[in-house]
């Protein structure tokens, strides 16, 4: 990821400037394997400290592991905070893996399409989600979440838009970027963080 970093800084003068700004991007890095795609689904469409304290407790009563968590209700899963629907996701894929029907460890060893093409079958994981596995797990240097809130928002200010950027907008303005979107991500959202803390 470094080298991505180091190439995305000569490619944009607007990560040039965050990186003198604020430097690096922090690492993020989480491990490969069902507890971080769980963490990643749990953090879907919600604010990222209220993602944060459902996660710490499910991690706290040591259940992040498929085989618990297949055998959980939805009752139960959603006393930590968690909708019927994401409930129903997490169930799912804590099944799909504990009976061996979903390999997670070979998605570190096959091409970005298949990767895509294995996960989008799973009920609750879209393009968003694979993503932002591939970004934080994976640590693909071009995988590019365009739906993502805060990076639109980051992308916005940056390139001084008037508008916040729709997912279609940040894969043109990402085409640019490109082998190193991912590495380009991460400095958006540490941009982001960086501006939104300090206020």
């Amino acid at each position: 990821m470094m080298n991505a970093f180091k190439a995305i800084i000569k490619t944009d003068e607007n990560i040039k400037e965050i990186f003198e700004k604020f430097g690096y991007p922090e690492n993020r890095s989480i491990p490969e394997g069902f507890e971080s795609l769980t963490k990643i689904i749990i953090g879907q469409q919600i604010s990222t400290n209220v993602a944060k304290k459902i996660y710490t407790k499910l991690r706290d009563k040591n259940i992040l592991n498929e085989r618990t968590l297949s055998k959980m209700s939805h009752e139960e899963l959603k006393s930590f905070g968690l909708s019927s629907q994401k409930s129903n996701y997490i169930k799912n894929l804590a099944s799909l893996v504990h009976k061996k029907e979903l390999d997670l460890t070979i998605l570190s060893k096959i091409n970005n399409d298949d990767i895509d093409e294995i996960l989008i079958k799973v009920k609750g994981i879209g393009k968003w989600t694979i993503n932002n596995y591939k970004i934080f797990a994976l640590q693909n240097v071009d995988a590019w979440p365009t739906a993502d809130l805060a990076l639109q928002e980051a992308m916005k200010l940056i390139k001084k838009l008037s508008y916040r950027p729709a997912e279609n907008e940040m894969e043109v303005i990402g085409d640019k970027w490109k082998p190193y979107r991912g590495a380009g991500a991460l400095f958006l959202w540490h941009y982001y963080n960086s501006i939104k803390f300090s206020k």
